[in-house]
């Protein structure tokens, strides 16, 4: 009788442990299920994160060089005026600042100065763009000619929403 007695507080003390240290609860059991669920959307948010960026990096190479050109050859060296909606889709809002800012400029004029040399004179009146460099981290390098003389900036372009926008400008 005293084993039998004994056995049973060994599994009423069994069971009181297991209770109360949470083996077998279905309150740990939905803790750890919780974990697991924060964890596995933390995983593919950090995967989307990084598909993001691929993304991103991969319009800016594919895109940056052309739309570049399209500046130079539309407004720069051209004869297209540079208004508010051009500025939109060629510019981000701090660039189109700093352009503002610079020029004063209430809708183009002379704010594409800022993308070329700023020579008054030169050897001849030659102006065109004569290449686009990428230069890696959304950095490209604009050689031109300017007054007949070659000249270069980098321009740093990233991505906002669905376009690809220059955003700052290195003489």
């Amino acid at each position: 009788m005293k084993k039998f007695v004994f056995v049973l507080c060994a599994f009423v003390l069994l069971s009181l442990v297991m209770t109360t240290t949470g083996c077998n609860s279905s309150a740990k059991k939905a803790e750890a299920d919780s974990i697991a669920r924060a964890d596995s959307i933390a995983r593919a948010d950090s995967i989307a994160k990084a598909d993001s960026i691929a993304n991103a990096v991969r319009m800016i190479d594919e895109q940056a060089p052309d739309k570049i050109r399209e500046f130079y050859r539309s407004f720069v060296f051209g004869s297209s005026t540079l208004d508010d909606e051009n500025v939109k889709e060629y510019c981000t809002e701090k660039l189109a600042k700093k352009l503002r800012d610079d020029y004063e400029y209430e809708g183009g004029g002379y704010a594409v100065w800022d993308f070329r040399s700023g020579a008054q004179d030169g050897d001849s009146d030659a102006e065109l763009l004569t290449d686009v460099e990428r230069l890696g981290d959304g950095k490209f390098k604009a050689c031109y000619i300017d007054m007949g003389r070659s000249q270069s900036l980098i321009l740093t372009v990233v991505v906002e929403g669905d376009k690809v926008l220059m955003d700052e400008i290195e003489k």
